[in-house]
Formats: structure tokens, sequence, C-alpha cells
């Protein structure tokens, strides 16, 4: 039954272990507008699946969780819109769960982080994304989904910020990132295993899921496809690796559903959060 909520969430007045809120905010979108309808997608396109995920043997049966709805947010300020995120995470802090946020575009994830890390000091950031979003300003603006983990760094050290999949940016952002050049043609970016060996088990990790990450064959409708990107074989091989870290929140953004009329894009989406969830368990 389709209940306007995300596959299986109880209600905002329940308790969980995990909530769920949308962010319908594209107020930085440079390309392709959009992503603003995404949570809304995202939901739908959860009604399509299971609460069981047959990679990883879990069923989200066994995990309590709540939908919040979405974000009241001011469709032009994107300060305001960041200090909402700040302040729907701290609600569900204080609730005892963990922070699942459905984009919108990626500035979300910038509220998320700053108010994160106060409740873990060593917080660490995994990014999947195939922007490197590491410009100090663009267009004249700070605050840009194209700075947003330039702006992550600003509450976490940049040693703390790992990454996959990025292949695009300027020459001076992947300078910066240390991110090695020139990039193997068959995807060197997304050596799984490498990463996740290198990010420390015993620290709390929080995950942004830009969905551009994906093979645009397979996530057409997000607002800057890139080729040459993640297949969901290699996503579901990085979740498998996942289930040894404590994964303490992440988001998923930049679904732009009105790119993809298939309706394809948004269940993918739906999937990839399904598949994290399950990693919380």
């Amino acid at each position: 039954m389709n209940t306007g909520l995300f596959l299986g969430a109880r209600p905002a007045q329940e308790r969980g272990e995990a909530a769920l809120v949308g962010v319908p905010f594209d107020g930085t979108a440079s390309y392709r507008p959009g992503s603003r309808f995404g949570p809304m997608a995202i939901r739908e396109g959860s009604h399509s699946l299971e609460t069981f995920g047959p990679y990883l043997d879990r069923d989200l049966t066994n995990m309590d969780y709540i939908d919040l709805g979405d974000l009241d947010v001011a469709p032009g300020s994107v300060e305001r819109m960041i200090e909402g995120v700040a302040e729907v995470v701290a609600e569900i802090h204080d609730r005892e769960m963990r922070p699942i946020l459905l984009g919108g575009e990626h500035t979300i994830s910038i509220g998320a982080v700053m108010k994160m890390v106060e409740y873990y000091p060593d917080l660490v950031v995994l990014q999947l994304d195939a922007h490197a979003d590491y410009r100090d300003e663009y267009l004249g603006e700070s605050i840009s989904h194209a700075t947003t983990m330039r702006r992550v760094t600003d509450f976490i050290s940049p040693d703390r910020l790992y990454r996959l999949g990025v292949r695009s940016g300027t020459r001076d952002e992947f300078i910066k990132t240390g991110i090695e050049l020139p990039l193997d043609h068959e995807g060197g970016v997304l050596d799984v295993d490498r990463l996740l060996k290198s990010i420390p088990r015993n620290a709390p990790l929080y995950m942004t899921l830009d969905l551009d990450v994906f093979d645009p064959s397979l996530m057409s409708g997000v607002g800057n496809p890139e080729p040459n990107g993640l297949t969901y074989r290699e996503f579901i091989h990085l979740v498998h690796g996942l289930i040894w870290h404590k994964l303490v929140g992440f988001d998923v953004v930049e679904l732009a559903p009105q790119y993809d009329p298939s309706g394809e894009s948004a269940i993918v989406a739906a999937t990839a959060v399904r598949d994290l969830m399950l990693c919380m368990m």
C-alpha cells in the first residue's frame, strides 16, 4: 500500500532507530534544476521494492524507522535551508535515532555534517559523487552545490573526507583533493576495496550519496550526469564493506526525476536508500 511514506516507514509521531526526512531544495542548481522533486520520487519509487535485501540477506522489517515527511524550506535561501537541516538532525539525534536525508541538492549535506560533528567529534565523511564539489566559491557564492564538500571541510579536517567516483572537476579541485591524474580510463576512481581499507572502522561514518556517481545508463535522472560512473554491482560491493563500519547517518541527493520519464532512476535511488539502511542494522 502506498502511504506516502518511504517503504515500510512508520509515521512521524512514532519512534524508531532511524528517521527519514526529505529536503526539497534546489536553489543553487546551475544546469538542470528539479532535485526538489527528489524526495517525493524516492518515496514513490520505494513502493516498487521489497523490504528484504537479498545481497545483504537483511530485511527492513527487523528495523524500526520513521518518516518525518519533508522539511519546510524557503525556495531561495540556502542558508535558511542549511539551518533547517541542522535543526531536524538535532531533533532526530535527541530522539535517539539516526538521520537519513532525501534530497534535494547536495548543499543539504552541509547542514547535516555541521550538526553531526557536534555529536561525533571524530566523524568521517564518505562522498560518493561524480564531481569533486570542492571549489571555494562558484558563481560568486561560497555555498553552492559546487562548493559543498569544501564547506564540509569547514567542520571536519580534509583528511577525514573520503571519496569514491569523482571524475569531474577543475584541475585545481583535483590537485587539492589529491586525486591522481590522469584518471585510469577503466575507472580507477572506483577502487572500492582500496577505499574500504582506508576508512577507519571504529570511526563514526556519515555518507553522502550524490546519485550522479552512478553511470547515466543507470541513473539518467540527475542534474549533472557524467559518463563512466558506478554500476549498481560496484555499489553493492561497497555496501557489503560498509556493514563493518559505524554508519551513523547518510543522505541521498540530486535525483531530478523529470529527466527520466521511465521512473527507473527513482527506483534505483530508493533501492540505494534501502540498501544503506540495511547497513545500519
